[in-house]
Parts: structure tokens; sequence; C-alpha cells
């Protein structure tokens, strides 16, 4: 660095670079810990790692040494993300490898999350060493698998939540890997395991009156998110449950995914109007423009986010014009499809929340 330069970040106080630092990717505190002493010391501030993001790709991994440098701060960790990067069998290893050393070392995670990505996501499914590795964390209020492509046994669930009766938040439906479904009785005996869990997500099928009855129970907490993955044919529930939920919880939150094997019909006999939808996302390609309309009257007074994937049309643009005059507490909107330049200027006009949106024009 240049003499300009380094007296500058000599003058930065450590305060302000610990909050830059705590933004950084697990690859670049580290490398920041090279640095200088100054920078050294602010790197090994707790708070830095309270949140943390691992990437698990093995050359990067093995080139810096990542595991081993990671070892030191792992007690600090409170909330930790995991990527884990294609389907290499040494990806894999550096994750449970991670998730062993938080077993071992009795860490204090109270957040943790996973995403696969690449093309050719891994599949988990018989690996009993992750099975296990799940099944002994202990203390977790919440825990995200969504984004993963590995759905875990009727046993590990249990067992997740024997050691973490403490549990916030259970989002074990996969939607990469829909492959096993877990049983209803195990979901309605997690619910009495854990009497403090607000958030769940799971596949429609394991949706049951049991379930719902453990739900509506007069000892029951707040219940407030419900994120459903419904995969294909499913028994259907009932309006009076739902309106029985509502009562219970009226604070309540339902995401709906449908899987492009689930028959029209499905769809919108699934769509009940007195759900609190406020995320939506149809991995669909057809006949959505009367879904969008459905939608459209069903639920503008609660979705905060829709996620389409289909093809261009004029009735799709007029449909989701209509859309964006009725839902206006739109937060985000995806379409993977080209949508007309005045679809575009209607979300932007009426939804004065929109955070995020994705319309090709």
């Amino acid at each position: 660095m240049s003499t300009l330069v380094q007296d500058f970040w000599n003058c930065v106080p450590a305060e302000i670079l610990v909050h830059i630092f705590s933004y950084l990717p697990l690859k670049e505190r580290l490398a920041a810990l090279q640095v200088c002493q100054s920078w050294a010391e602010a790197v090994h501030t707790t708070s830095i790692w309270t949140f943390t993001e691992i990437s698990c790709n093995a050359e990067e991994m093995d080139q810096e040494c990542v595991v081993q440098r990671l070892h030191q701060f792992l007690c600090h960790i409170k909330h930790l993300k995991i990527v884990l990067e294609g389907s290499r069998e040494a990806n894999r290893k550096h994750m449970t490898q991670i998730l062993d050393m938080l077993i071992w070392q009795n860490n204090e995670v109270r957040a943790l999350s996973m995403v696969c990505q690449g093309r050719r996501p891994p599949y988990f499914f018989s690996d009993q060493d992750l099975q296990w590795s799940f099944s002994s964390l202990r203390g977790l209020r919440y825990l995200d698998l969504r984004q993963t492509s590995f759905t875990l046994g009727d046993e590990t669930v249990l067992l997740i939540a024997a050691c973490s009766p403490d549990l916030r938040a259970l989002l074990i439906n996969s939607r990469l890997s829909p492959f096993y479904i877990l049983r209803a009785e195990t979901i309605a005996e997690v619910l009495r395991m854990c009497p403090q869990l607000s958030a769940l997500g799971v596949q429609h099928a394991t949706l049951s009156e049991e379930v719902f009855q453990e739900l509506l129970k007069p000892s029951r907490g707040p219940f407030h998110f419900l994120d459903i993955f419904c995969e294909g044919l499913n028994d259907d529930i009932p309006e009076a449950l739902w309106s029985a939920l509502i009562e219970k919880h009226p604070q309540l939150c339902v995401g709906l995914v449908f899987c492009f094997t689930v028959p029209y019909a499905n769809i919108s006999a699934t769509l009940k109007p007195n759900i609190p939808v406020t995320a939506l996302q149809f991995k669909y390609s057809y006949r959505l423009v009367g879904l969008i309309q459905l939608v459209t009257n069903h639920y503008s007074r609660t979705l905060e986010r829709l996620d389409l994937n289909t093809s261009p049309s004029d009735d799709l643009n007029m449909s989701l014009m209509e859309l964006a005059r009725n839902c206006v507490r739109l937060k985000e909107i995806h379409c993977s499809c080209t949508v007309s330049q005045a679809v575009e200027e209607a979300f932007l006009l009426y939804c004065p929340g929109l955070i995020k949106y994705t319309l090709k024009t």
C-alpha cells in the first residue's frame, strides 16, 4: 500500500474496522488477519464472528488451510450459514468437518442455515455421517435446510428436536430434493417436543389433522410462519382447519411453493381464500395466467413475494399489471420470462414497498 493509504487505515478507529470486517466473507476475514497487527486485533473481536458465512469450496479451503485457521474462531459463532459448492466429495467432507468441530467444541451455535449451489447439487440422504452431525448439534434455535439437496430422515428430525427443545424455527422442506417425505406423526411429535416452535417448513403431505391439532392446543404459544412445499398429489387440507388455525394464531403467515409435479386442479384447490399467504412460488410453466388472477383475488391484502416460472404472453402482462394494482403490499416480484415495460412500471407505481424485483423487459 502507498504511504497515504497506510496512514488512512492507521487512523481508522478499531470499532469501524470491526464493523467493516463483520460484513466480509470468511476468506476475506482470514486475509485481513495477515495484513497488520491492528487488523488482526480487529478480526479477533468476538462480534465479527457472531454472523459467519462459510463457502465449502475444496480448492480454496485446502489452499488457504481454512478449516484449521477457522478452529480458533468457532467458539464465537452464533449464526452460521454454510454454502456447499457443487457435488464434489471433498466439499462435503469439509462441511461435515466443520459441523463436527462445532459439536466437539460444544459450540453454542443458535442458528444454522445451509445452501447447496451448482448445476449438480449433492444428494446426501444416505450419508450417515451427515445425519449424525445434525442430530448431535445441541441448543439450536433456528435450522433452515430449504435450499439444500438432502432430506433428513424421521429419526434424525426427532433427535434434532430432542437435542434442541428450545427450537423456534425448523425449516426442513428441501426444495431441491423432495424425494423423501417425513411422516406426519414425526412433525406432530416435534411440535410436542418443541413447545416454543413458531416457524415450521414442511412438505404438504406431512400436514395431517394431527399436526393441525397440535398447533391448535390452548397451551400452544404464538405460531408465526408455516412454509409449505407442495410436491404432488396430496390430500386437501379442509378449509375449516385453516380457519381454526388462523383464529388461534391471527398473526400467522404462510408460504407456498408448488413443484412442477402438482396438477393444475390441485393448485387451484389448495389456494383457499382464507389462507394468509405472504409468499408464493410457482415452479410451473403453463396456465399461470388463471392462477395469477386467482392469487390477485384471494391474497391482495397479504401477498409480499411472488416467484413465477412461465413463458411470455400478452395475457400474462395484463394479469401481472392487475396484480400490481391490487397487491400493494408486495416487496418482491420475480418472473423468469420477459414482460412488457408497462408491467415493470405498474409494479413501481402501485407497490411502494417493493424492495427487489426480477422483470426482464
